[in-house]
């Protein structure tokens, strides 16, 4: 087994042991969906299905990949319970002298009239009001002094 082997085995462990925790308690699709989706992600570097599929290499033609990738999407949202487990998951991370970096931003969105979300927002680099989107990043990082 050569050491690119080796490594990738690894890393495909790591990412299924992590998807496996943000997927517990749900059904086995919805959790091989998960495990799909992040390693996916991870591999192809990107957010779209298709290049999603493609980094997955399953023996199978890439639009039927897509499809189920499209209808496990589409079966339900799994925004909130996801995001309340990454939570939990990096909250125990966090120790007295962390250092959390808040960084509250947004994007412009010129020429858009009606999306969900859509708020007024303070264009810096302009000077002006616009259309946009409010952000909220948090970086964390351990400090070893």
């Amino acid at each position: 087994m050569s050491k690119n082997s080796k490594l990738a085995g690894k890393i495909k462990w790591q990412i299924a042991r992590f998807s496996g925790r943000l997927s517990e308690g749900l059904t086995k699709p919805l959790r091989r969906f998960i495990d799909d989706m992040v390693y996916g992600i991870q591999a192809s570097r990107d957010v779209k299905l298709s290049n999603i599929a493609r980094a997955l290499q399953e023996e199978i033609k890439l639009v039927k990949t897509e499809d189920r990738l499209s209808r496990n999407l589409a079966t339900m949202d799994l925004t909130e319970e996801l995001n309340r487990r990454l939570c939990w998951e990096g909250s125990g991370l966090i120790e007295d002298d962390s250092v959390l970096a808040v960084d509250l931003s947004d994007i412009r969105k010129e020429y858009a009239k009606k999306l969900e979300y859509l708020a007024e927002v303070r264009d810096g680099s302009m000077g002006e009001i616009a259309n946009g989107f409010w952000l909220c990043e948090i970086i964390w990082c351990r400090c070893a002094w």
